[in-house]
């Protein structure tokens, strides 16, 4: 056979549509049942088209019709073992289950197999019964697999993929045409250096076609038997012990009507898939084929229902993503326009007079270099959103999270380019993986990993604030003692504290020189921060400048406390750090098991990312947070 090469993934795929296939003979169907005519492999590599194909019945293969997306091919008809010489390992199923009469008549059908029967060049036998045993390897010598034979007999269990993948082996040494002949009566009974898996994958990576003949009456691994001769092209017959000699003829007159025809004209072969037929006396076979490689097995051949299956310019993947974009493009037009159509036109004496409108003055901050939205459209789609979540009341919410974590984005910005990318995440996800699972993980994350991002900042920053706290309130009471007054003292501190603790009393100190109240400045303070410390601070100062007193002194105070329970803080710290860290390998271990078996052995684990096993996979990651969130809640002390 000629070289056969595909990815595994889409050997796996064409492979399981026909494994649903009855025990029969395999490859696509013949139109009578008086023939068989099967395409075995389409080789369109380099401008050229070879096809071979099995043909068994009356009929002249020189005169077969050959046609590629419905328009005929003129082709040359050769024998395909005038073009490369035929090699065949035969596996016998020895073991005690199949019993040794039948052993025995298999032994006697194995002359029509031998090396120099038809169109064999070279033979090869191994046995399974009691363990792998190679009894003749692959020998141009005639007769070299019966005399290999002599010694056969019923014994053991059926060790069956472990012989196999031992043939495929051998047979992978030689060039040529390669046929695996199985000869089985029994289900495998103890393999351990192969698996049905393996044998297939190895089979289809060195172009071995499979014949099965399997002797019923016992059971069988039918199921990996038709999956393995689907994969590789070749056939499958069975009956009883007493039909062999019809069956190992019928393998044997197969192997010998194997036929290789060859386009001499122009083949108008384009885009990624092509409809092929073939068609000899009463018979027709189609398959669809991919240009510029070699196409093989039934499950890669299999004809997909469409004269024009290469779709022309369509198919190619710049153009899906093309048409992806232009369909994103215009779906967010037609959103901008239905939103340009309900919000209200501001045309009106409030949009003239928006100059002389106090609020102009806040926002106005926003404009020029530091808007992300620097054209016109992209200006009216923030626009947009902004008045939609400001009519819904979270815009200020986003405000007070953006300038809790010292981010200098504008909300209704940031809230239109956070929808903007993560839809345009989820389309992306879905265009390359084309998996709705993978485009559905995508939008969770690109929904919850912004939220997430911000809160860790604002969360980091107020920390930082908490810890400069005591120092800020010593400073100040030492500027207090030294003569300042509270303004003066605090723009003091200002200077010379770390952030951002100095850049929010910078802020607070602009804000007095502007008019407005001291303890209102740092009350704001206290609420962009959302710290409670600050906030006794700010009432302590406040309830000084309404009785009086020293208020020096009752800084000093105010942080000695803070600073023991910021000591009590990092001792529970401590305390709950085995916990934390309990809670975080666990959460972790479940996953990254996962992955390092996925790397041993994937094909042990992959089943649970399909059908029952994604709701387990659901299922147990639904109770994993759960007990996440329980142990944090644990091992949180509020101090």
């Amino acid at each position: 056979m000629t070289t056969r090469r595909s990815t595994t993934s889409r050997v796996m795929v064409g492979a399981a549509a026909v494994a649903i296939l009855v025990l029969t003979v395999a490859g696509p169907a013949s139109s009578t049942t008086n023939a068989i005519l099967t395409i075995d492999s389409v080789d369109a590599r380099d401008g050229h088209l070879n096809v071979d194909v099995t043909f068994v019945g009356a009929g002249d293969p020189g005169a077969a019709v050959v046609k590629v997306g419905g328009q005929s091919v003129p082709t040359s008809s050769k024998k395909l073992s005038d073009v490369e010489a035929s090699d065949a390992m035969i596996v016998l199923d020895s073991s005690a289950t199949v019993g040794n009469g039948a052993v025995q008549l298999a032994k006697d059908q194995l002359s029509h197999l031998d090396a120099g029967s038809s169109s064999i060049r070279s033979a090869g036998l191994v046995t399974t019964g009691g363990g792998v045993k190679v009894r003749s390897r692959l020998s141009s010598s005639a007769g070299g697999v019966v005399s290999g034979s002599t010694e056969v007999f019923s014994e053991g269990v059926n060790i069956f993929w472990d012989a196999a993948a031992k043939a495929v082996a051998l047979l992978a040494e030689v060039p040529g045409q390669r046929n695996l002949i199985l000869v089985v009566g029994s289900a495998d009974g103890g393999s351990e250096a192969a698996s049905a898996a393996d044998v297939i994958a190895a089979a289809h990576s060195a172009s071995v076609a499979v014949h099965v003949i399997a002797i019923t009456g016992h059971t069988l691994d039918a199921d990996d038997l038709r999956l393995l001769v689907a994969t590789t092209g070749g056939s499958i017959q069975s009956g009883t012990d007493g039909e062999l000699a019809g069956m190992v003829a019928g393998t044997a007159k197969r192997i010998d009507s194997q036929y290789r025809l060859t386009a001499t004209g122009n083949v108008a072969a384009k885009g990624e898939l092509n409809s092929l037929s073939v068609s000899l006396g009463a018979a027709t076979a189609s398959a669809s084929f991919r240009p510029g490689q070699v196409t093989s097995g039934a499950g890669n051949l299999r004809y997909v229902a469409k004269d024009a299956a290469d779709g022309g310019i369509f198919s190619k993947t710049w153009m899906k993503y093309l048409v992806v974009g232009l369909a994103s493009f215009a779906i967010a037009a037609l959103a901008f326009a239905v939103g340009h159509l309900a919000v209200k036109r501001k045309d009106g004496l409030d949009f003239t007079l928006r100059h002389y409108d106090e609020s102009f003055a806040e926002n106005s901050v926003h404009v020029g270099d530091a808007t992300m939205a620097r054209t016109a459209f992209l200006q009216r789609a923030v626009a947009v959103a902004g008045g939609f979540a400001e009519k819904r009341g979270f815009l200020v919410r986003v405000e007070e999270l953006l300038e809790r974590a010292d981010l200098p984005l504008r909300a209704a910005e940031a809230l239109f380019f956070y929808v903007a990318l993560a839809m345009g995440a989820v389309v992306i996800a879905w265009v390359v993986s084309g998996s709705p699972l993978a485009a559905l993980a995508t939008a969770i994350v690109a929904g919850i990993a912004p939220g997430f991002t911000v809160d860790f900042l604002a969360r980091r920053r107020k920390k930082k604030f908490v810890q400069l706290l005591p120092d800020m309130l010593s400073l100040l009471a030492g500027t207090l003692r030294a003569g300042y007054s509270v303004g003066q003292g605090i723009e003091a501190v200002s200077m010379e504290v770390s952030e951002p603790m100095g850049k929010e009393l910078r802020r607070a100190v602009t804000e007095a020189r502007l008019g407005r109240p001291l303890d209102e400045a740092l009350a704001g303070v206290a609420t962009r921060m959302g710290s409670d410390d600050f906030e006794w601070a700010v009432l302590a100062i406040r309830i000084q400048r309404e009785v009086g007193g020293n208020l020096a002194e009752l800084l000093m105070t105010v942080a000695e406390t803070m600073t023991q329970r910021e000591r009590l803080r990092r001792d529970v710290a401590a305390l709950t750090a085995e916990g934390k860290m309990s809670a975080i390998v666990i959460g972790l271990l479940p996953p990254a098991l996962a992955a390092a078996m996925y790397a041993i052995n994937p094909n042990y684990i992959i089943k649970l990312f399909s059908g029952t096993g994604l709701y387990m996979l659901v299922g147990a990651g639904v109770m994993m947070i759960i007990g996440f969130i329980w142990m944090k809640k644990c091992i949180e002390i509020e101090v």
